[in-house]
């Protein structure tokens, strides 16, 4: 694993799929919920310490961004939450940024089972929709929270590889929950969303 201290409340991490093998966790292991995933995340936190005086304590909220840099490498981002009515995004390499009107203190209830996929403009889900056709043919669907979309993948063990690298460069990884969607958002596809957009 590669660490970056971007600012005083961010780094930067990439880890390999060899950093992967090594711990025996899969890319779709990386949810909240899985011990795996826990475990990595607790070591994460103790070399980001360690490497770059990134220091985590009982009281900070963390926010967990992951992008699939390449089939072979993914990166995570963890940003400590400051309070504030809002939280930003880094959604690409380029830095551009994107807010979305979350309060921070629902964000560590905010994880489920799914992969939910957050994207900046409507023609980017319809184009990676297309894309995915081939791909993904289990439930997805797709909702509109503030000006951004998302779409929750319910099964995210049928996603391939070409699939979470088409979703990496088109969308962001977030640590939402469908149920969080659900409540504050607004569902415009649901289940179906692969197949009614690639249509479009």
């Amino acid at each position: 694993m590669k660490f970056k201290r971007l600012s005083d409340d961010k780094v930067q991490i990439i880890i390999s799929s060899e950093d992967l093998e090594k711990r025996d966790v899969k890319k779709w292991d990386l949810m909240p919920s899985s011990p795996r995933a826990q475990e990595l995340f607790q070591e994460m936190l103790d070399q980001a310490y360690e490497e770059c005086g990134f220091e985590v304590d009982s009281e900070t909220q963390l926010m967990v961004e992951a992008y699939p840099m390449t089939t072979d490498s993914l990166v995570i981002t963890l940003t400590k939450v400051k309070h504030r009515d809002s939280f930003e995004i880094d959604y690409d390499e380029d830095s551009e940024e994107l807010y979305d009107e979350i309060d921070e203190e629902e964000i560590a209830e905010l994880t489920g089972e799914e992969l939910i996929y957050l994207f900046k403009d409507f023609e980017d889900v319809v184009q990676l929709a297309k894309l995915l056709k081939d791909d993904y043919f289990d439930k997805c669907s797709m909702f509109k929270l503030g000006q951004a979309y998302y779409l929750v993948f319910s099964n995210p063990d049928n996603l391939t590889d070409h699939a979470l690298g088409m979703l990496g460069e088109y969308s962001a990884l977030v640590h939402l929950s469908e149920a969080y969607l659900l409540e504050h958002g607004q569902l415009m596809i649901k289940n179906d969303a692969i197949r009614v957009l690639a249509a479009m």
